[in-house]
């Protein structure tokens, strides 16, 4: 009786989803034995088995079991990771049985899983569709994702254990803990003498790597505080063998403090080496001079090996690349670097491939094509290597002056060594299942009948939905989460006194406005709008699928903007001010615009608005001559906290509907053009009125709550996906209002520059633009960090943000970062929100590759040269 792992792959999702595949040989023996325990598999940088026991002498359990070997650090480390553990049925996956969990592993709770998963005698009956045709095996399937490892320590800070000093002053290190084969430790300086005294913590790597290097991010703690997630490369070409953090606040009564509680979460774990491909017979080697991995050695560790070079992952196995020659593009081989492995042993590896540039403002670094390879090595299987195709022109790598090729015509590539397993046996073949073949062909049927079905509701009218359809079970409610939270209120950094003036107005009395009052038939109307759209997205299965289609697409400006033609070279300096600024009479005619339409909702919207923020260009007085537009947050205390995702979309399209039969009346913004073009996006209504672009956002109130913006902040860190959580920002408007409007008048002027470059560029997809709010936040950190408004060097300080790929902006306005701990996917790059902690304004951007090059562009137009360090 055993448990073999027989294959794995790697999910291309966001949640670095691995999945095991095992073979329980001879099953029937739990009958007699207590358990079974499967062969290892690495994950996270952790060891971790799947055990099979026979439970009340009745039923099949199946755990999944944490390995930690650390004796020492092992009550300080935990492990926190979401799994699944599925016993397939081999003719129907639907009869699959299935355990899911997120859960906390640790020393003394490190075997979690099901216990009474299906009983003994159906496991066991061959008719039942578990067991193969041979009645001796049955198959396990593991699925690990979303791994978190955590080491928490409390340290001894008293005068007598102060004996450890540097050129920062006194420290105090942990023990240390293992992860990923190599041991870590932490450091802390309770007042640091080189940061004005504030406290400082680190992350070590405390033994030496062996020729490869870890991308690593983490988030460090101190007490109660705690740094933004942090990303920083060990190991092999690393500056420092450490890296941590400042934090900003002093620790009370130092002197007095006898031990601290310290702490690391590490969330992401990357291996990789950066090894050679001689494209041509080497002539002597010759350093690389390659500034953006310029630590990183790229000689062998071994240096009998002889080309190509074999390079050593972090267990010790040889690999190597080479070149296919003739090939019309560059493809490369990957295959294990000696001829023998042990008989006993088959290696599985996934892997990845970047082409490293030597001059990132001549050329971006090249991906691989298609997915991460999954690759089966053994003695006994053919032994030819991998295909590994990247897309460019051999023409293109071979040319003079060409900024991947060195002289000796070496490419420098980035080797990620994304997953490394071992079977406990040598493979003679690639593995294969039959049962997968069957359940891949009914998974395409039921895909196939699932878009008819679809595409069959796509086309029904709303008119046509029946009330009758609307699952009243659906409706969100208010009671649950905010109910039990405490109503205590942080301490702001800043004070909302001033909140009030950026509040268009509260409801007045009807009587004195010269706006007609709401009729009943109005209401009725509003109100038989919502409900139709309501039973249309119950028809469709809680969420309509034409209110779908857009998933990340929120900050992007609700708008896809048209590029303008200027006409204007962008490469003149002296030219760019006056060109971005506005007319001042198209400025005062679109303020009158805005507040007849403010004007109208306040008093004829059939809901209770607490207040319209003005915001957008126009509101903020970022407004560019290229572009005006206005966003008008409606606030409503109303509205449910939670379910946006339900009732927003009915919202908008009855907000629309009343709209556009109230502009047609002829009723609405007079003496002013009539509104057209409406439309609703997935979270805002969007019409023209004059040559203004006008989006209209519905939020709940929050701030009319007593737990105020705190209760909004908890409840937005909380959400798991972004879209939801983006949704929620939009009731923090009036602090992204607050942040930018207080800037000095200066800063603006800088930020209308950058909108109006964004507005001359053609982009390729309207998801690729750059919105806004991410423009002026970059431009007020760059000036923030070099304290300067001289336009080419905040324009240099965004660029060195836009072209890092590890960028980490945070602010601590209206909030203590620290306190609020959220896990964003990807974590980087980030730019959280000054208004609303659980906001990635960087997530907006669905692909940055075009803005960073065209915002390269613009800077060698410029003259502008990014300095290394900058």
């Amino acid at each position: 009786m055993s448990i073999n792992l027989h294959k794995f792959g790697i999910y291309p999702d966001d949640e670095d989803n691995h999945v095991f595949t095992f073979i329980f040989e001879n099953p029937q023996r739990l009958l007699e034995a207590k358990s079974v325990e499967s062969s290892e598999v690495n994950y996270a940088g952790h060891r971790w088995t799947v055990v099979c026991m026979r439970k009340e002498e009745r039923y099949f359990g199946i755990f999944l079991k944490w390995k930690y070997t650390d004796g020492q650090s092992a009550s300080c480390v935990s492990c926190k990771a979401k799994y699944s553990l599925t016993l397939i049925h081999r003719h129907d996956f639907h009869e699959n049985k299935l355990f899911h969990s997120t859960q906390k592993f640790s020393s003394s709770q490190s075997l979690l899983g099901k216990s009474k998963l299906i009983p003994l005698a159906d496991l066991l009956d061959q008719s039942a569709g578990f067991l193969d045709d041979t009645g001796k095996r049955i198959v396990l399937e593991l699925s690990l994702s979303r791994c978190s490892t955590r080491f928490d320590k409390t340290i001894d800070t008293s005068p007598r254990n102060r004996t450890r000093k540097n050129a920062s002053g006194f420290y105090h290190d942990t023990s240390t803990f293992l992860l990923a084969n190599n041991r870590w430790f932490l450091r802390v300086y309770p007042q640091k003498m080189n940061s004005n005294g504030l406290p400082a913590v680190y992350l070590y790597l405390a033994s030496k790597s062996k020729g490869f290097a870890m991308d690593m991010h983490f988030t460090l703690n101190l007490g109660q505080d705690s740094t933004e997630i942090l990303t920083y490369h060990f190991g092999e070409g690393a500056k420092f063998d450490g890296f941590g953090k400042t934090l900003p606040e002093p620790l009370y009564k130092v002197e007095k403090i006898n031990e601290m509680s310290i702490g690391v979460e590490i969330s992401q774990l990357i291996i990789y080496k950066c090894a050679i491909v001689q494209m041509r017979p080497r002539g002597g080697y010759t350093p690389h001079v390659y500034k953006p991995y310029s630590s990183h050695s790229t000689r062998s560790t071994t240096s009998s090996l002889t080309a190509p070079e074999a390079f050593q992952d972090h267990e010790g196995n040889y690999w190597k690349l080479d070149s296919v020659k003739g090939s019309k593009f560059l493809t490369l081989t990957f295959d294990k670097g000696v001829h023998h492995f042990p008989h006993n042993k088959t290696k599985l590896l996934c892997w990845s491939v970047t082409l490293l540039s030597r001059d990132l403002h001549q050329a971006q670094d090249i991906e691989m094509r298609g997915d991460p390879q999954v690759g089966y090595f053994s003695n006994f299987i053919d032994d030819k290597g991998y295909m590994v195709p990247l897309p460019i022109e051999m023409s293109e790598v071979e040319m003079d002056g060409s900024p991947y090729a060195g002289d000796d015509g070496e490419l420098l590539l980035r080797v990620n060594f994304l997953s490394l397993q071992t079977i406990p046996i040598g493979m003679r073949s690639l593995p294969r299942f039959e049962y997968q073949v069957k359940h891949l062909l009914r998974s395409r049927q039921e895909l196939k009948e699932n878009t008819r079905s679809l595409d069959e509701m796509r086309e029904m009218s709303a008119s046509r939905a029946s009330l009758s359809m609307l699952d009243g079970s659906r409706l969100p409610s208010e009671s649950g989460d905010l109910a039990d939270r405490s109503d205590s209120r942080m301490q702001m950094f800043k004070s909302y006194d001033s909140l009030d003036v950026f509040r268009f107005r509260r409801k007045m009395d009807i009587s004195n406005s010269d706006v007609g009052p709401v009729t009943q038939d109005t209401s009725k109307t509003f109100c038989g709008d919502i409900l139709r759209n309501l039973a249309e997205i119950a028809s469709n299965g809680h969420t309509s699928h034409r209110y779908a289609v857009t998933e990340r697409d929120v900050f992007n400006g609700t708008r896809e903007d048209v590029s303008t033609e200027s006409g204007v070279s962008m490469s003149d300096e002296g030219s760019l001010f006056m060109e971005a600024r506005p007319s001042p009479v198209d400025l005062s005619k679109q303020r009158e615009i805005v507040s007849a339409i403010c004007k109208f909702l306040q008093h004829r919207l059939p809901v209770r608005v607490s207040s319209i923020l003005e915001t957008g260009s126009l509101g903020k007085g970022t407004a560019t001559r290229s572009r005006m537009d206005v966003d008008l947050v409606v606030f409503s205390p109303d509205l449910p906290k939670s379910g946006q995702n339900m009732w927003m979309q009915p919202l908008l399209h009855a907000c629309r509907n009343f709209l556009e039969t109230a502009s047609a009346n002829g009723e609405t913004f007079a003496p002013f053009a009539k509104c057209v073009d409406f439309h609703v996006t997935p979270v805002a209504l969007q019409f023209t009125c004059g040559s203004l672009d006008v989006d209209v956002v519905i939020s709940r109130d929050w701030d009319s709550d007593e737990s105020g913006y705190d209760a909004l902040y908890e409840f937005s860190c909380k959400e798991n996906t972004p879209r939801t959580r983006q949704l929620l920002s939009f009731a923090s408007a009036k602090l992204q209002k607050k942040f930018v409007h207080d800037q000095p008048s200066e800063v603006k002027e800088l930020m209308k520059v950058l909108k109006h470059w964004r507005q001359c560029i053609q982009w390729k997809k309207a998801s690729f633009r750059p919105n806004s709010y991410l423009l002026e936040l970059l431009v007020i950190k760059a000036v923030e960090e070099i304290r300067h408004y001289d336009m080419k060097k905040v324009i240099e300080k965004v660029g060195s943000y836009v072209l890092c790929p590890e960028l980490s902006i945070t602010w601590s306005t209206f909030y203590n970062p620290g306190k609020y701990h959220v896990e964003f996917d990807p974590p980087t790059p980030l730019v959280r929100d000054p208004a609303n902690p659980g906001v990635n304004v960087a997530e907006s951007l669905n692909y940055w590759g075009e803005f960073r090059s065209e915002y390269s562009i613009w800077m060698k137009s410029l003259g502008i040269v990014l300095k290394s360090g900058s």
